[in-house]
């Protein structure tokens, strides 16, 4: 506005009606922006429909919320399996000491599930509304949330949604060196870093985007390393040993469709688990999808390059290696590589499960999409407007109308369920256990249905809600394939309950209680001559073991180890935060002014 009221001298009148166009201009940009952002959110709406419209808790799959997790050894992934919830679980415990778990699960989900939207907008700043709203509903809604979802993983999915904004922070950064805009990388690098698999993928796009040749570029790279360090730490003083190479073969990407899994990989599906497939990815529509997709790409491709030229090259170089490593992992060959790496490198068994690795691609086929439609849109220019909404209309529903049964997968497993009262009373009651006790909860299975939910198998709310140490059986079986865990507690109590030792027995491995889900199948069958009732309720009994053997405590050193990469992490991403939510320096915003007079479009 300086520069306007020098131009102007003497024109106070005028500089005054260019400030008030100003400021109806940002005004107006708000409410566009929106308007655009309504339109992800609404479908991660439906997609979660039961879950926003009913009280309970969702229990089912991998999508576990208790009304309190607190802090316990489990939760800083300081037990002897792999940390594959570090250091999400410590910040679930964090946020449920502010509001239930209930509420929590309704706060994080549609954002986690609409967060991608909302990135490729940013990422399409500038473009179409058409194409805009078309790539949104993309990021959206396609096979890979659908069934991602519906296995209960929207930890991956948050990690899925925060990789466009990574993109374009690390881009921005690489481009003027702002340190607003590489702290807001790492800011979304961490998001992302709530889990593994998210902070791998995280950090493949911080790299790729904004490596260069500077000290800033160094720094970020650095410390989206150090980011990680919750899960690398946990896991190398874990003790627990490599993972078992039967997983490949069962997490590899599969479909129930005759065209096999390449080709539902190409159309952005391919989960491995037939549960989570809707119908029509099982029929031709696999294969129209995967022939659209392709489309898309060759169409989009080259109208996002004219606009990007080579800040395009990177993010594609990160989908096409991780959709590159998905396709193999179907293939006999490559599932042979991941194998070995598997029974030799500790840590490969996260890419056990090679379709979470088409998360860079899907959202490259969503931007893609807006390219096509912005293509199509400019071909329609001349044409009459009804002509024009004709042709663009379809584009927009074409994410749905190629999944229309996406809510038949999803909406089972986010139906909430009721927590009943003796599950709670429980709860306390096995929070009493000494520290230097175990408890084991039984039937001895890793997912199990109980007659109060909602008629799918869940992980056990038990190892989250309460404080004590619980085991549970971390032995996985898909369809016909049993994949061992890597818990060596887990492994000992599994091979003492196999081998015909009662309940009582298990105090000679440090179990001092004893959960039994009454109404869980199996439960009739579970022996529990000489334990001790401590609790009874209609769904949930708890049992004493008489003599339990003391567990040796957590090391001093492992325990500082992992506490401190925690709160390090937690550090890191505040102080990140807080600096790219300051305005822009002086410097930066020169820098921009720069690229914008050489004639380079904004990302």
């Amino acid at each position: 506005m300086l520069v306007i009221s020098v131009q102007v001298a003497g024109g106070q009148h005028r500089v005054c009606a260019v400030a008030e166009r100003s400021a109806w201009g940002r005004a107006a940009a708000r409410s566009a922006w929106a308007a655009w952002a309504a339109w992800p959110l609404l479908l991660a709406v439906v997609l979660l429909a039961p879950l926003l419209v009913s009280g309970g808790i969702p229990l089912a799959r991998d999508l576990v919320f208790v009304p309190r997790q607190p802090f316990s050894d489990a939760v800083l992934g300081l037990t002897d399996g792999s940390p594959r919830a570090v250091p999400l679980d410590a910040v679930v415990s964090l946020l449920t000491l502010l509001v239930d778990g209930e509420v929590l699960a309704r706060l994080v989900l549609p954002l986690s599930v609409a967060l991608a939207g909302w990135g490729v907008l940013r990422v399409l700043a500038g473009w179409g509304t058409a194409p805009r709203l078309a790539a949104s509903a993309m990021a959206v809604w396609n096979p890979f949330v659908v069934e991602r979802l519906a296995l209960g993983q929207w930890a991956l999915l948050l990690a899925y949604g925060c990789l466009p904004w990574i993109a374009v922070a690390a881009t921005r950064h690489r481009r003027d060196g702002a340190a607003r805009d590489g702290a807001a990388a790492l800011a979304w690098t961490a998001l992302a870093s709530l889990t593994p698999t998210g902070g791998l993928l995280a950090l493949a796009t911080l790299l790729a985007c904004g490596a260069r040749r500077s000290r800033p570029a160094t720094v970020v790279g650095l410390v989206g390393v150090l980011l990680q360090a919750p899960w690398v730490v946990a896991a190398l003083l874990s003790g627990a040993g490599v993972s078992d190479p039967a997983g490949v073969a069962a997490f590899a990407p599969d479909t129930e469709a005759a065209s096999g899994p390449v080709v539902a990989l190409l159309g952005l599906g391919g989960i491995w688990d037939a549960a989570a497939e809707p119908a029509t990815r099982t029929t031709w529509v696999a294969v129209a999808a995967a022939v659209i997709v392709v489309m898309v790409v060759a169409v989009g491709w080259p109208r996002l390059h004219r606009a990007w030229s080579r800040d395009l090259v990177r993010p594609t170089v990160v989908a096409a290696a991780g959709a590159a490593l998905a396709l193999l992992s179907a293939v006999g060959p490559g599932q042979e590589v991941l194998r070995w790496a598997v029974e030799t490198v500790p840590g490969a068994g996260l890419l056990r499960d090679g379709q979470k690795l088409l998360a860079p691609a899907v959202l490259l086929v969503a931007v893609a999409l807006g390219g096509a439609v912005a293509r199509v849109e400019a071909w329609l220019a001349d044409r009459d407007a009804d002509v024009r909404r004709a042709a663009l209309l379809p584009l927009l529903a074409a994410p749905v109308v190629l999944l229309p049964d996406a809510t038949t997968v999803t909406w089972p497993t986010v139906e909430p369920v009721v927590v009943p009262a003796d599950l709670r009373e429980a709860v306390t009651v096995v929070d009493g256990t000494p520290d230097d006790e175990l408890v084991v909860t039984l039937p001895w299975r890793s997912y199990r249905s109980v007659g109060w939910g909602n008629g799918l198998t869940a992980s056990d709310p038990m190892t989250r809600w309460s404080s004590a140490r619980v085991v549970t059986d971390d032995d996985l079986v898909v369809g016909s394939t049993a994949v061992e865990g890597e818990s060596a507690v887990a492994s000992r109590v599994d091979a003492a309950l196999s081998g015909g030792a009662g309940p009582e027995r298990l105090g000679g491995l440090g179990v001092g209680r004893v959960v039994v889900y009454r109404d869980a199948p199996g439960a009739d069958e579970v022996d529990v001559a000489g334990l001790s009732l401590i609790f009874e309720g209609p769904h949930v009994a708890v049992y004493a073991v008489p003599d339990p053997r003391p567990v040796p405590p957590v090391g001093g050193a492992r325990r500082a180890a992992v506490v401190g990469a925690h709160l390090g992490f937690g550090v890191i991403a505040l102080g990140c935060l807080a600096v790219a939510r300051r305005r822009r320096t002086a410097g930066a915003s020169d820098a921009r002014a720069r690229r914008v007079s050489a004639g380079r479009r904004p990302v």
